[in-house]
């Protein structure tokens, strides 16, 4: 019969899988799915610093091992991350600068209609 693999190690396996499917949701830009998949990170990070049980020496390299490679994961798609939020603030800046011209350009050539009627008299104005 198969050895049971420890808690610790069920744990990392999750902390992958949830960093693959971050990966996957950074580059298809599904952000929504990136904030649960976050959250889902953070309790399997939480339930690995209740652990009490040392693990013995092949589980301890395994899981460092593992652990080195989900440290290199996590660095790209933190700098995916900056990189889209980058992208998404130049976008925005130009969109404002976009509707700011787009504004003055409807004051500037506004139809004549859509103009308060100047009269050509005082009255009522005093």
């Amino acid at each position: 019969m198969p050895e049971r693999p420890s808690r610790r190690m069920v744990l990392l396996a999750a902390y992958e899988d949830f960093t693959r499917r971050e990966s996957v949701s950074l580059r298809d830009e599904n952000f929504e799915l990136l904030k649960k998949l976050q959250d889902k990170k953070a309790k399997v990070i939480e339930q690995m610093a209740l652990l009490q049980d040392t693990p013995n020496k092949s589980d301890a390299e395994d899981f460092n091992q593992r652990l080195s490679e989900l440290q290199k994961q996590e660095e790209a798609n933190s700098s995916l991350l900056q990189q889209k939020m980058l992208s998404n603030r130049q976008e925005l800046k130009k969109l404002s600068q976009n509707t700011i011209s787009a504004n003055k350009l409807r004051r500037a050539y506004a139809a004549s209609s859509d103009r308060p009627s100047a009269s050509g008299t005082l009255k009522g104005r005093a």
